[in-house]
């Protein structure tokens, strides 16, 4: 009997702890419902259509985001023009939602409202109180029309009733501009050369419309702009917003960060996208969407609108270590040693971090002392390309080696840039540093036996040296007397040929492209090698077509930023590139415009073999362009 007691005891012990645990995580689960939806409130007004007939009924909505319904004032029925109010009380409604891992809360109130009259009507801005804040509205314009201009209203059960016969004459539904749009909002449409203008597409589409197999139709392009990528989401998840009293959801397709390089009125081309869609239907019926045969994807054509940016110029009054560094930047340099010996290295690091145009930031100017032995810099770049900017930071590592003891001060070093938003050039610089450099320098005559000096000038030579003759022949019989006479005229015809060079290259725009088709394609074959590196394949992709497009474009002198695929192709077969070339170009600018907007990204495999294909594309071009003549090739 006792065990049977202590056993009753310890089941009513565990099942009263369960049931505390359960309404413990019950609580805590309502106070986070409570903190999520109490952080932010948003207030819009919308309604279902703005074009109405005469004998249909408008639904005007309030939503209220954030709020508890406690918190909420009943707002009243703003007032109106054209339209009277057909019910007094709202209707309310409750949504919860979760969105990113976020939970939000929105509570509708709703009014219904008849036309009165053809023509223009009007809903005014409504009062809504949420705990001590005030919020309003904005105002919404609606068109009331004639009925006959609307579909015929039905009954809804009249499809139940025949739910196999032809759907009655409803119109084939159709989309227009306010239904489904590319919107492009730029962050400024004026600025500075070389400053940062950050454009973002957005998609904006109604309730009810489904799409798929999104994709650009041709390539978008920025001429007069360096343009960097920025990161999207593969699989967004829309927003709801309210537009005009219209309820859209809205997505974002591309983001990007341009730099005007040259000054005057620059144009950004429309982003151009190939979709399929679901259309709602226009008709009233809530069975039609689960009933009606016609409702399928259909292919529809978007383009943004162009995109015009004011680039000013940079004021003239710029420091003289000014390098074309636009934006908000801050430096500062570290060194890992003072105290070395000869012979030894230093290094000196100078890291720039902000935001601007980094991926163009030239390293600023830093003369050591004549003693030290100093080497080109390595460059390293860290960009963030996750937000709607450009940031990060690039460092230029310096390395030194001291040829002579003694202490020594590395002189500042200076970085100025033009701050757009301050309209004016900055300054930034480091303070000087003191170097001890112990050890034994090499003696002057270890230095005269190794043909140079240790330091800037040589050591006074104060022992009486002995002449003596080195040998007896005549300098007029020496061939290198002769050889020395003919070096000046050497000379001068070098020079003649340089020079002859260097303005062509400045008169002959064909020449100069043609001369550095190589140089720009291995560049950018070498940026897209580390981009494989760092598993960045869309940035990889870009980099690609940029060697193929660039080594192209400078070797037939064409712009090739502005030709599509196809009018690239045309300009290759007029020069008589073979047709499995062509393709095999084709193929390879096709996969790099597919990859870019892909929601599946490539293996490592994948772009291992398309950096081999540009490479083998790019020696295939330059084979067939040495065989053909000057004038074709610079056509």
């Amino acid at each position: 009997m006792a065990d049977n007691q202590r056993r009753t005891a310890r089941v009513g012990g565990r099942a009263a702890a369960c049931f505390l645990r359960r309404l413990g995580w019950f609580c805590l689960l309502m106070f986070g419902v409570q903190a999520a939806v109490a952080r932010q409130v948003r207030v819009a007004a919308s309604v279902g259509e703005t074009t109405v007939g005469t004998e249909e009924l408008v639904t005007y909505t309030i939503e209220v985001q954030g709020a508890q319904l406690s918190q909420i004032e009943t707002p009243t029925p703003p007032e109106t023009e054209g339209l009277v109010l057909v019910q007094r009380f709202p209707g309310t409604s409750r949504n919860i939602s979760v969105i990113n891992g976020r939970m939000q809360q929105s509570i509708g109130f709703q009014w219904r409202y008849r036309p009165v009259r053809e023509g223009a009507a009007r809903i005014e801005a409504a009062t809504v109180k949420v705990g001590d804040q005030t919020y309003h509205t904005e105002p919404i314009v609606l068109t009331v029309v004639p009925q006959a201009q609307r579909p015929r209203r039905r009954d809804p059960f009249d499809r139940l009733l025949d739910p196999l016969g032809a759907p009655p004459d409803e119109p084939e539904p159709t989309v227009n501009d306010r239904d489904l749009f590319i919107r492009v909002v730029p962050s400024t449409r004026r600025a500075f050369q070389n400053e940062q203008v950050a454009v973002e597409y957005q998609l904006f589409f109604r309730d009810g419309i489904q799409l798929r197999q999104s994709r650009l139709t041709d390539s978008w392009d920025a001429e007069g702009f360096w343009r960097e990528e920025l990161d999207v989401e593969s699989r967004p998840i829309p927003r709801v917003v309210v537009e005009n009293g219209l309820r859209y959801n809205t997505i974002v397709l591309k983001r990007a960060a341009v730099f005007p390089t040259r000054a005057g009125t620059l144009h950004i081309d429309p982003l151009r996208i190939e979709t399929e869609a679901i259309l709602p239907g226009r008709s009233r019926d809530p069975f039609s969407r689960f009933f009606s045969p016609s409702r399928r994807f259909a292919p529809i054509a978007l383009a943004s609108a162009p995109l015009t940016i004011e680039a000013q110029p940079l004021p003239p009054d710029a420091p003289p270590d000014f390098r074309g560094a636009v934006g908000q930047f801050k430096m500062q340099t570290q060194i890992d040693r003072t105290s070395v010996e000869v012979g030894a290295s230093i290094q000196v690091e100078v890291i720039i971090s902000g935001s601007g145009n980094l991926a163009t930031l030239e390293a600023p100017p830093f003369e050591p002392p004549g003693v030290f032995e100093r080497y080109d810099p390595q460059v390293t770049a860290n960009i963030d390309r996750s937000g709607s900017r450009i940031q990060g930071t690039k460092t230029f590592t310096y390395v030194l080696v001291p040829r002579s003891n003694g202490t020594f001060e590395l002189p500042p070093v200076s970085f100025s840039y033009f701050d757009p938003q301050a309209g004016r050039y900055r300054t930034r610089r480091s303070e000087p540093v003191t170097l001890h450099i112990t050890g034994t320098a090499p003696t002057d005559a270890d230095a005269i036996a190794a043909g140079m000096p240790v330091d800037d000038i040589a050591g006074l030579q104060t022992d009486v040296q002995a002449w003596r003759r080195l040998h007896d022949t005549p300098l007029h019989r020496n061939p290198w007397a002769y050889g020395l006479l003919l070096l000046p005229a050497l000379l001068l015809g070098g020079l003649a040929l340089y020079q002859r060079h260097q303005r062509r290259l400045s008169t002959d725009l064909s020449y100069a492209r043609n001369r550095r088709a190589h140089p720009v394609a291995r560049k950018h074959l070498r940026t897209a090698e580390g981009l494989l590196k760092q598993n960045q394949p869309r940035a990889f992709y870009a980099e690609l077509e940029r060697a193929v497009r660039g080594f192209i474009g400078n070797r037939l002198n064409v712009a090739e930023t502005g030709l599509t695929h196809a009018q690239l192709d045309e300009r290759l077969a007029e020069a008589g590139t073979p047709p499995q070339t062509r393709e095999a170009l084709r193929a390879l600018l096709e996969e790099c415009d597919r990859i870019r907007f892909a929601p599946v990204l490539p293996d490592r495999a994948a772009m291992e073999a398309a950096r081999d294909r540009a490479g083998h594309i790019i020696v295939l071009l330059d084979e067939h362009f040495k065989q053909q003549t000057p004038v074709a090739a610079g056509r």
